[in-house]
């Protein structure tokens, strides 16, 4: 992780209401430029999310992350998939719409913008799930405290994705 550029950095977390439209609208595109979500009602997703993050360097937009409140029908597919034993209310948080710009990538920040996310939830508010193929996404997990849960699944944009959980 480079600690020096990320002091060189702005990092925000707010609850979507707060924000402006315009940063709705770039949490927005820089979602779509991960490529990995259903584009239809997108926008709606990402308003109704508990935290946005935003990391901006030199004012330029560069990485984000969210805590989002699930589409029920969702979880109970992930549900399915993995093979848990959960009740689809048990699931009540997921860490997503992770996304940092080509450029910027190895520099810690969406490590930095998911431990700040987190730091805001409170522990009594449920469950906290990921679900990710990506190796370092899932050592971020693991580090803080999430525990891989049921078995790995092939979706749509990736292969061997696994469920993550907090209490």
């Amino acid at each position: 992780m480079n600690s020096k550029f990320l002091a060189q950095c702005k990092i925000e977390v707010k609850e979507p209401v707060t924000c402006s439209m315009k940063e709705i609208s770039n949490f927005h595109e820089a979602v779509k430029k991960g490529g990995k979500v259903k584009l239809a009602g997108l926008e709606d997703r990402i308003k109704n999310c508990r935290l946005l993050a935003f990391c901006y360097h030199n004012n330029s937009l560069v990485g984000i992350s969210s805590i989002k409140i699930p589409n029920r029908n969702y979880v109970a597919e992930i549900i399915k998939k993995t093979g848990i034993e959960r009740k689809v209310e048990d699931l009540a948080f997921e860490i997503g719409y992770s996304f940092t710009e080509p450029d910027y990538r190895r520099n810690g920040i969406s490590k930095e913008l998911k431990k700040q996310l987190l730091s805001q939830m409170q522990p009594h508010e449920g469950t906290i799930f990921s679900t990710t193929a990506i190796r370092s996404s899932q050592n971020f997990l693991e580090e803080n405290g999430f525990k891989k849960v049921g078995k790995s699944y092939d979706g749509e944009n990736d292969k061997g994705i696994a469920y993550y959980e907090r209490t």
